[in-house]
């Protein structure tokens, strides 16, 4: 099975104290093929060097998720870009959603599950009709 990724799950698999770190290790293992919005790297990277991360470690894991033969790097194109941003013109949002936006416009053109452990992005992808990993939400430790 495909899915879509969302940043979190790639934190969350990174840091072994995270709250959901199991569960994105276990899902992200069973999956045959990571579909990896370009958008998502660039967050991920973001949130590495936010935490202080060095430059070694964010390179060294962003080669490890985007190198890994279960990846499928995606740039959305321009139909992403204007799906993203219809969405967020048609829900009146801030352009502060748009990254969310494109990822929801990657999983909906692919028809792939998405892997978020972001309850407003599985509220938005419910609302699209875009399946879910995990098929439930998990509880915290």
């Amino acid at each position: 099975m495909s899915a879509v990724l969302d940043t979190n799950a790639l934190i969350y698999d990174t840091f072994e104290d995270s709250a959901f770190h199991e569960e994105a290790r276990s899902l992200l293992d069973e999956l045959e093929r990571w579909v990896v919005p370009a958008i998502v790297v660039y967050e991920y990277v973001w949130v590495l060097i936010e935490l202080g991360v060095a430059v070694d470690d964010v390179a060294y894991k962003v080669r490890e998720y985007v190198c890994s033969p279960k990846a499928e790097l995606v740039f959305g194109g321009a139909a992403g870009i204007l799906a993203a941003l219809s969405m967020v013109e048609r829900e009146r949002l801030s352009l502060a959603r748009f990254n969310d936006k494109v990822v929801l416009a990657v999983a909906k053109q692919r028809r792939c599950p998405l892997l978020t452990f972001d309850r407003r992005m599985r509220a938005q992808a419910a609302r699209l009709g875009v399946d879910l990993l995990p098929k439930r939400y998990p509880a915290t430790r």
